[in-house]
């Protein structure tokens, strides 16, 4: 075991329950945001899906772009302001440029890991997210629900050194998971932001309804129902897995504030957030 591994992971009561498992007869999330972006790697369940959340939300293609905008912005700027590392969770299928793209073109000796529970999801991944070296890129097939699991991975061990500043990326992930009392979504974070180093940055993009409003609400009951549960949050809720970091100016907000890309459509369709963790490294 490196001598950067966490000592001390949380698991038991205080993980949330576990993420689903596309299948590949039904729908699936990470196909119906490829569609969204404009890929082709989905199937016609998932534009069916897609084109009915669309019905409901004209304004979801332009959302969901601007979120991902926003994404890589940050992943850029983290990497110009010297964070070398990066931990994808949920990362999803491929779409040009992506947040590994981004890292590896600041700084060539980055390090990454890509983890989707997916099995197709991990399978393109492993074919077409690839850095050359010195960049070290790894892809982890797992639970995210499962911290202790991932932390002790072959994959995790060998590509990040806790010791140094990470990008912990959780981008359209954590609306996916459920938030009960006995599996709280700030645990199944924090569990993560233990382990990272002081100048670490946590980077998040969640659904809600606080701007849409019941067309938010009826798309999530339409993704629930086709076998990709979504848990709208409000900016109350999602505020607590920054716990303890530093939120960075203006906080919690809608991607189209930050991503400064024109024309842009007025709704939003979730929040986006980073946090940084305080230290040395500031």
């Amino acid at each position: 075991m490196r001598p950067d591994h966490p000592a001390m992971i949380p698991s038991g009561p205080g993980v949330p329950d576990a993420l689903p498992t596309s299948s590949l007869n039904g729908a699936s999330s990470a196909r119906i945001h490829n569609y969204l972006l404009g890929g082709r790697d989905n199937h016609a369940i998932d534009r069916d899906v897609a084109q009915q959340a669309v019905a409901r939300m004209p304004f979801l293609p332009s959302a969901v772009r601007h979120e991902r905008r926003y994404v890589l912005l940050m992943v850029q700027a983290l990497a110009i302001a010297g964070v070398r590392q990066l931990v994808d969770f949920g990362c999803g299928l491929p779409h040009s440029p992506n947040p590994v793209d981004v890292i590896t073109g600041v700084h060539p000796n980055a390090r990454a890991v890509c983890i989707d529970q997916d099995a197709v999801v991990h399978a393109h991944t492993r074919a077409l997210v690839k850095a050359s070296a010195p960049a070290a890129v790894a892809h982890l097939r797992a639970d995210i629900s499962e911290p202790e699991t991932v932390l002790a991975s072959r994959e995790i061990l060998e590509t990040i050194n806790w010791r140094e500043p990470v990008i912990l990326l959780f981008g359209g992930v954590l609306h996916h998971v459920n938030d009960t009392p006995a599996h709280r979504l700030a645990a199944l974070v924090n569990a993560y932001k233990q382990v990272a180093a002081s100048g670490s940055a946590l980077v998040l993009t969640h659904a809600t309804a606080d701007f849409a409003g019941k067309p938010a609400r009826k798309t999530a009951k339409l993704m629930t129902g086709a076998g990709c549960s979504v848990y709208p949050r409000t900016k109350e809720q999602i505020m607590s897995v920054f716990e303890g970091w530093q939120l960075v100016p203006p906080g919690l907000a809608k991607p189209q504030t930050m991503t400064l890309e024109y024309p842009m459509h007025p709704q939003a369709a979730s929040y986006v957030g980073m946090a940084r963790k305080q230290g040395r490294h500031e």
